[in-house]
């Protein structure tokens, strides 16, 4: 009876050993497929075109120079595994931060534009030529974004089809009213220098109170990031302190628990910090 109970013990921990690994391959395989499509997109919308073939393998070699780095330093199997894992979606975060930043800085960048485009339409300019004279001088998302509405349009594509195209590459409300104002403008036969001086000043305007808001909120930012730092500087100050104490979190089942549970706590924290911020701007 012994024995079968041993082989039965055994063969459930093989099976779930197994159906572990199967589900962890499959989910790897989804995440792999997802991030190196997210990468692919977001990475030609801020122009940067470069082979992925080798992306993957660089992240899980990451991941895993990470893992054994903070073993090394903490003797933490837990806390090591924690920042591997992190370590996986950190690109993918950098990655949509640094299209938000690009999007905030086309948004800033659309007021010198419709200026620009208003003086060289009132000097008898037409669209085209202006837009063109405008982007040779503009700065960087401006410049590539339009340069790549010129170039569709050269292509063969209506001009309000590119402006569509243009939107929905940097969907924001000031993207959609300039493409609609140079649409409707455009078909109407109005005084469209006129319309992108409103416009202008519209966004001048709404770009200021945007950073009123920014500007009153930073403290509640600077806060939320204050507080999920202080548990970190605590425990930096206590390891000097009484470091036999501070040790047994990193060399104990119940610490590595303690210290996992802080890092959730304190990540979730912030996160909702910054977005009832967010949901306040």
């Amino acid at each position: 009876m012994i024995v079968l109970g041993l082989s039965c013990a055994c063969l459930a921990v093989a099976l779930a050993a197994w159906i572990s690994q199967k589900l962890f391959y499959e989910a790897a395989q989804r995440y792999q497929s997802s991030f190196t499509e997210q990468a692919r997109t977001e990475l030609s919308d801020l122009f940067v075109f470069v082979d992925l073939t080798h992306l993957w393998p660089a992240l899980v070699c990451g991941a895993i120079g990470v893992t054994l780095f903070c073993w090394l330093l903490t003797q933490s199997v837990v806390f090591a595994l924690s920042l591997g894992a992190l370590s996986v979606f950190l690109p993918r975060v950098a990655l949509t931060s640094a299209l938000r930043r690009r999007q905030k800085r086309f948004d800033l960048q659309l007021p010198e534009l419709l200026l620009a485009l208003s003086g060289s339409l009132r000097a008898g300019a037409s669209l085209a030529v202006s837009l063109k004279s405008i982007v040779q001088d503009a700065t960087t998302p401006l410049s590539q974004e339009f340069g790549l509405v010129l170039r569709e349009q050269r292509m063969g594509l209506s001009f309000a089809q590119t402006l569509e195209n243009l939107y929905v590459r940097m969907p924001s409300e000031s993207v959609e009213l300039v493409t609609t104002m140079l649409i409707v403008g455009t078909h109407s036969g109005g005084s469209l220098a006129e319309c992108l001086e409103r416009l202008c000043s519209n966004l001048l305007a709404r770009q200021h109170l945007e950073g009123k808001i920014e500007v009153m909120t930073a403290q509640g930012k600077m806060q939320a990031w204050i507080m999920g730092a202080l548990p970190l500087v605590l425990l930096l100050v206590l390891s000097q302190i009484d470091p036999v104490s501070i040790h047994l979190l990193f060399t104990t089942t119940q610490g590595q628990g303690v210290l996992l549970t802080v890092c959730v706590l304190e990540t979730l924290g912030v996160l909702c910090l910054r977005r009832i911020l967010a949901i306040h701007v």
